[in-house]
C-alpha cells in the first residue's frame, strides 16, 4: 500500500496557483477594458472638438487629445464629419504580459440631415 500523506497539501498548492493565475488574467482583462473605454471617450471628445471648431479641426482635436494625455494619431475631415484616431501606451501590466504596446481607438462625429416624411 502507498502512503497518501501530504497529497492534500500538493492539491491545495496546485489549486492556489490556478486561482492566482485566474486572478492575474482577470486583472489584465479589467485593466485593458477600462483603458479602452477611457480612450474611446477621449476619441469621442477629440472628434466632437474637430467638428465644432471654426478654425483648424485637426488642431482642435490635437489640443483636446493632448489635454487628455493621449496622442492624436490620425485626423480626417470630410465636409461636416470628422474621423479621428487617438492612441496611448498600453497599461504597464498589459504591456508586460502581452505583445500590445499601444491602444488605438477611432471615433467619428458630425452633423447629419434628418428628413421628415
Amino acid at each position: 500500500m502507498r502512503n497518501d500523506e501530504g497529497s492534500a497539501s500538493i492539491l491545495t498548492l496546485a489549486l492556489g496557483f490556478m486561482i492566482c493565475c485566474a486572478g492575474v488574467l482577470a486583472m489584465l482583462f479589467v485593466q485593458l477594458t477600462l483603458a479602452r473605454a477611457t480612450l474611446g471617450s477621449y476619441a469621442d471628445l477629440a472628434a466632437i472638438a474637430a467638428v465644432q471648431t471654426s478654425g483648424d479641426p485637426c488642431a482642435a482635436a490635437a489640443l483636446v487629445s493632448v489635454r487628455n494625455g493621449v496622442e492624436l494619431y490620425a485626423c480626417e475631415v470630410n465636409g461636416d464629419q470628422s474621423i479621428v484616431e487617438v492612441r496611448m501606451p498600453a497599461p504597464s501590466l498589459v504591456a508586460r504580459f502581452s505583445s500590445i504596446e499601444f491602444l488605438n481607438v477611432s471615433a467619428r462625429a458630425g452633423y447629419s440631415v434628418v428628413s421628415e416624411f
